[in-house]
């Protein structure tokens, strides 16, 4: 599978979709695209994770960034499809004390 990246605007979210790995290889490359893709529009966001086959800490602090940046703007940050192992990552690293996991997207 391709690392890549790709967002849509539904129902006025930014839904972003990673595929593949989320790692120091790429990571400055997604935080580039980010905020582009963050600047187009002032939506709450949603990183969707179901095709990620792989995240470390440059994709934790990935997140996190874009988590900073967003409540500055006042805007939202949520995540939802991560894999057992992702989801066990955010939770020991307290993201989601401040990001919200959606169990079901309806976006």
């Amino acid at each position: 599978m391709n690392n890549k990246m790709e967002y849509e605007i539904k129902n006025d979210m930014t839904v972003v979709y990673f595929f593949g790995e989320i790692d120091s290889h790429n990571v400055v490359s997604y935080r580039n695209k980010l905020n582009m893709i963050l600047a187009l529009n002032d939506n709450d966001v949603l990183f969707d994770f179901q095709q990620t086959s792989f995240i470390d800490s440059a994709g934790i602090g990935l997140v996190l960034g874009r988590y900073q940046q967003l409540v500055k703007e006042e805007r939202n940050l949520s995540v939802c499809h991560l894999s057992k192992t992702a989801y066990k990552v955010f939770e020991l690293s307290g993201l989601f004390e401040i990001i919200d996991y959606i169990k079901e997207v309806k976006v």
